[in-house]
Protein backbone atom coordinates (compact mmCIF):
# COMPACT_ATOMS: atom_id res chain seq x y z
CA UNK A 1 0.00 0.00 0.00
CA UNK A 2 1.07 3.59 -0.71
CA UNK A 3 1.32 5.73 2.18
CA UNK A 4 0.20 9.56 2.09
CA UNK A 5 -0.23 12.19 4.48
CA UNK A 6 -3.35 14.43 5.23
CA UNK A 7 -3.43 17.20 7.89
CA UNK A 8 -6.19 16.80 10.57
CA UNK A 9 -6.86 19.00 13.46
CA UNK A 10 -3.17 21.17 12.53
CA UNK A 11 -1.63 17.27 12.90
CA UNK A 12 0.22 15.46 10.43
CA UNK A 13 -1.72 12.38 9.93
CA UNK A 14 -0.78 9.24 7.65
CA UNK A 15 -3.46 7.33 6.17
CA UNK A 16 -2.93 4.04 4.50
CA UNK A 17 -4.92 3.32 1.38
CA UNK A 18 -5.02 0.30 -1.21
CA UNK A 19 -3.62 2.93 -3.72
CA UNK A 20 -3.23 6.62 -4.51
CA UNK A 21 -3.17 8.15 -7.86
CA UNK A 22 -0.55 10.62 -8.54
CA UNK A 23 -0.47 13.65 -7.91
CA UNK A 24 -1.57 13.94 -4.21
CA UNK A 25 -4.85 12.81 -4.31
CA UNK A 26 -6.52 9.59 -3.05
CA UNK A 27 -7.86 7.28 -5.24
CA UNK A 28 -11.94 6.84 -4.76
CA UNK A 29 -12.92 5.28 -1.48
CA UNK A 30 -16.12 5.25 -3.85
CA UNK A 31 -18.07 6.65 -6.56
CA UNK A 32 -21.16 7.67 -7.84
CA UNK A 33 -22.07 7.74 -11.64
CA UNK A 34 -18.67 8.91 -12.40
CA UNK A 35 -15.54 6.99 -13.66
CA UNK A 36 -12.20 7.92 -12.16
CA UNK A 37 -8.46 7.60 -14.15
CA UNK A 38 -5.40 8.53 -13.63
CA UNK A 39 -4.32 11.00 -16.10
CA UNK A 40 -1.19 13.46 -16.94
CA UNK A 41 -3.08 16.51 -17.69
CA UNK A 42 -1.28 20.26 -18.42
CA UNK A 43 1.86 18.99 -16.86
CA UNK A 44 1.13 17.21 -13.62
CA UNK A 45 -0.25 13.79 -12.82
CA UNK A 46 -3.84 14.04 -11.65
CA UNK A 47 -6.88 12.35 -11.24
CA UNK A 48 -9.25 12.36 -13.56
CA UNK A 49 -13.56 12.00 -12.78
CA UNK A 50 -16.17 12.52 -15.72
CA UNK A 51 -19.95 10.95 -15.41
CA UNK A 52 -20.41 7.41 -16.63
CA UNK A 53 -21.74 7.00 -20.28
CA UNK A 54 -24.60 6.02 -18.98
CA UNK A 55 -25.39 8.85 -16.55
CA UNK A 56 -24.24 11.07 -19.51
CA UNK A 57 -26.97 9.64 -22.05
CA UNK A 58 -29.34 9.73 -19.19
CA UNK A 59 -29.17 13.84 -18.87
CA UNK A 60 -28.99 14.09 -21.85
CA UNK A 61 -32.30 12.65 -22.53
CA UNK A 62 -34.18 13.99 -19.07
CA UNK A 63 -34.67 17.49 -18.22
CA UNK A 64 -32.66 18.04 -14.42
CA UNK A 65 -30.73 15.19 -14.45
CA UNK A 66 -27.59 18.25 -13.79
CA UNK A 67 -29.40 17.88 -10.38
CA UNK A 68 -27.99 14.06 -9.47
CA UNK A 69 -25.16 13.47 -7.31
CA UNK A 70 -22.26 12.88 -9.48
CA UNK A 71 -19.08 13.02 -7.24
CA UNK A 72 -15.93 10.50 -6.37
CA UNK A 73 -15.87 10.05 -2.42
CA UNK A 74 -11.94 10.91 -1.00
CA UNK A 75 -12.29 11.73 2.86
CA UNK A 76 -14.79 9.95 5.01
CA UNK A 77 -15.78 12.26 7.63
CA UNK A 78 -15.45 15.68 7.59
CA UNK A 79 -17.57 18.93 9.04
CA UNK A 80 -15.40 22.24 9.66
CA UNK A 81 -12.23 22.96 8.01
CA UNK A 82 -10.59 23.84 4.75
CA UNK A 83 -10.85 21.66 1.68
CA UNK A 84 -8.17 22.92 -0.64
CA UNK A 85 -7.36 21.40 -4.47
CA UNK A 86 -5.76 21.79 -7.36
CA UNK A 87 -8.43 21.90 -9.77
CA UNK A 88 -9.20 21.87 -13.99
CA UNK A 89 -11.62 20.91 -16.20
CA UNK A 90 -12.23 20.33 -19.98
CA UNK A 91 -15.27 19.83 -22.29
CA UNK A 92 -15.60 15.82 -23.11
CA UNK A 93 -17.59 16.76 -26.48
CA UNK A 94 -20.28 14.03 -24.63
CA UNK A 95 -22.91 16.60 -23.19
CA UNK A 96 -25.17 19.28 -24.43
CA UNK A 97 -24.23 22.72 -26.01
CA UNK A 98 -24.95 24.63 -22.36
CA UNK A 99 -22.44 22.45 -20.60
CA UNK A 100 -19.73 24.64 -19.38
CA UNK A 101 -17.00 22.48 -17.51
CA UNK A 102 -18.55 21.93 -14.03
CA UNK A 103 -16.03 20.61 -11.55
CA UNK A 104 -16.16 21.48 -7.74
CA UNK A 105 -15.83 19.58 -4.67
CA UNK A 106 -18.64 18.14 -2.47
CA UNK A 107 -18.91 17.74 1.12
CA UNK A 108 -21.30 16.86 4.01
CA UNK A 109 -22.41 14.21 1.67
CA UNK A 110 -25.73 12.16 3.44
CA UNK A 111 -25.99 8.45 3.50
CA UNK A 112 -26.82 6.77 -0.05
CA UNK A 113 -25.71 10.48 -1.27
CA UNK A 114 -29.21 11.06 -0.95
CA UNK A 115 -27.73 14.92 0.09
CA UNK A 116 -24.52 16.95 -0.03
CA UNK A 117 -23.72 20.53 -0.21
CA UNK A 118 -21.41 21.50 -3.01
CA UNK A 119 -19.29 24.57 -4.64
CA UNK A 120 -18.57 24.17 -8.14
CA UNK A 121 -16.49 26.15 -10.87
CA UNK A 122 -18.09 26.73 -14.45
CA UNK A 123 -14.73 26.70 -16.20
CA UNK A 124 -15.90 28.14 -19.74
CA UNK A 125 -17.62 31.61 -17.77
CA UNK A 126 -14.44 32.08 -16.03
CA UNK A 127 -12.97 35.62 -17.40
CA UNK A 128 -9.65 34.31 -18.28
CA UNK A 129 -11.28 33.10 -21.33
CA UNK A 130 -10.59 34.49 -24.22
CA UNK A 131 -12.87 35.65 -25.31
CA UNK A 132 -14.81 35.96 -22.26
CA UNK A 133 -17.98 35.13 -21.95
CA UNK A 134 -20.96 37.16 -22.60
CA UNK A 135 -22.97 38.27 -19.16
CA UNK A 136 -25.03 37.23 -17.55
CA UNK A 137 -22.30 33.98 -17.53
CA UNK A 138 -19.18 35.65 -16.91
CA UNK A 139 -21.25 36.65 -13.52
CA UNK A 140 -21.50 33.13 -13.16
CA UNK A 141 -18.50 31.54 -12.69
CA UNK A 142 -18.62 29.88 -9.21
CA UNK A 143 -21.77 27.79 -7.76
CA UNK A 144 -22.97 26.96 -4.67
CA UNK A 145 -25.79 24.42 -4.68
CA UNK A 146 -27.20 21.71 -2.17
CA UNK A 147 -29.02 18.79 -2.73
CA UNK A 148 -32.17 18.10 -1.84
CA UNK A 149 -34.10 21.27 -3.41
CA UNK A 150 -31.72 23.72 -3.41
CA UNK A 151 -30.04 23.91 -7.45
CA UNK A 152 -28.72 26.64 -9.13
CA UNK A 153 -32.14 26.95 -10.90
CA UNK A 154 -33.98 28.00 -7.31
CA UNK A 155 -31.52 29.81 -6.41
CA UNK A 156 -31.02 32.27 -9.05
CA UNK A 157 -34.70 32.80 -9.11
CA UNK A 158 -35.01 33.50 -5.51
CA UNK A 159 -31.84 35.16 -4.66
CA UNK A 160 -30.54 36.11 -7.81
CA UNK A 161 -26.47 36.90 -7.90
CA UNK A 162 -26.40 35.04 -4.19
CA UNK A 163 -25.60 32.14 -4.41
CA UNK A 164 -23.03 32.36 -7.78
CA UNK A 165 -19.79 34.75 -8.62
CA UNK A 166 -17.76 35.76 -11.00
CA UNK A 167 -14.17 34.24 -10.94
CA UNK A 168 -10.77 34.43 -13.26
CA UNK A 169 -10.76 31.26 -14.00
CA UNK A 170 -10.71 29.62 -17.51
CA UNK A 171 -11.35 25.79 -19.28
CA UNK A 172 -8.14 24.12 -19.78
CA UNK A 173 -6.04 25.30 -16.93
CA UNK A 174 -5.24 24.62 -13.68
CA UNK A 175 -6.95 26.99 -10.38
CA UNK A 176 -6.87 26.37 -7.12
CA UNK A 177 -10.18 25.77 -5.08
CA UNK A 178 -10.02 26.33 -1.47
CA UNK A 179 -13.27 26.55 0.39
CA UNK A 180 -13.32 27.26 4.56
CA UNK A 181 -16.09 26.14 6.16
CA UNK A 182 -17.05 27.27 9.65
CA UNK A 183 -20.94 26.10 11.08
CA UNK A 184 -23.29 27.93 8.80
CA UNK A 185 -20.41 30.08 7.45
CA UNK A 186 -18.80 29.05 4.32
CA UNK A 187 -16.09 31.36 2.14
CA UNK A 188 -14.93 30.43 -1.42
CA UNK A 189 -11.61 31.21 -2.83
CA UNK A 190 -9.61 30.83 -5.86
CA UNK A 191 -6.50 31.06 -6.34
CA UNK A 192 -6.03 32.82 -3.35
CA UNK A 193 -8.81 35.37 -4.15
CA UNK A 194 -12.14 35.14 -2.27
CA UNK A 195 -15.48 34.73 -4.35
CA UNK A 196 -18.00 33.62 -3.12
CA UNK A 197 -19.44 33.65 0.58
CA UNK A 198 -22.73 31.28 1.59
CA UNK A 199 -23.53 32.15 5.10
CA UNK A 200 -26.32 30.19 5.64
CA UNK A 201 -25.14 26.24 4.53
CA UNK A 202 -27.93 23.39 4.59
CA UNK A 203 -26.24 21.17 7.00
CA UNK A 204 -24.14 23.06 8.96
CA UNK A 205 -22.13 20.80 11.48
CA UNK A 206 -22.79 17.98 9.58
CA UNK A 207 -20.06 15.07 9.44
CA UNK A 208 -19.85 13.63 6.16
CA UNK A 209 -18.21 12.16 2.68
CA UNK A 210 -15.85 14.60 0.84
CA UNK A 211 -16.43 14.21 -2.98
CA UNK A 212 -14.76 15.48 -5.77
CA UNK A 213 -17.79 16.55 -8.29
CA UNK A 214 -18.30 16.99 -11.97
CA UNK A 215 -21.36 17.96 -13.87
CA UNK A 216 -22.48 17.16 -17.62
CA UNK A 217 -20.51 16.98 -20.62
CA UNK A 218 -17.29 17.97 -18.31
CA UNK A 219 -14.44 16.42 -17.01
CA UNK A 220 -12.61 17.84 -13.88
CA UNK A 221 -9.00 17.24 -13.12
CA UNK A 222 -8.35 16.77 -9.35
CA UNK A 223 -4.50 17.20 -7.46
CA UNK A 224 -2.70 18.31 -4.49
CA UNK A 225 -5.69 17.54 -2.17
CA UNK A 226 -5.69 19.08 1.53
CA UNK A 227 -8.12 18.26 3.94
CA UNK A 228 -7.77 20.47 7.24
CA UNK A 229 -10.31 19.96 9.94
CA UNK A 230 -10.83 22.88 12.06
Amino acid sequence: MKRRTFVAGGIATSLCRTAAADGGVPLPIAANLVVTSRREWQGHDCLAVELTDGEQKLRLEQAGGGNRPSFAIVEKGFTNGTLDVAIGAELTGKGAPDDRGFAGLSFHIGADFASHETVYLRMTNGRLNDPPPPAPRINRAIQYVADPGFHFDRSREEFPGRYEKGADIAVGRWHRLRLEIAGQLLRASVDGTEVLTVPDLRFPGRNGPVGLFVGDGSRGYFRDLRVLAG
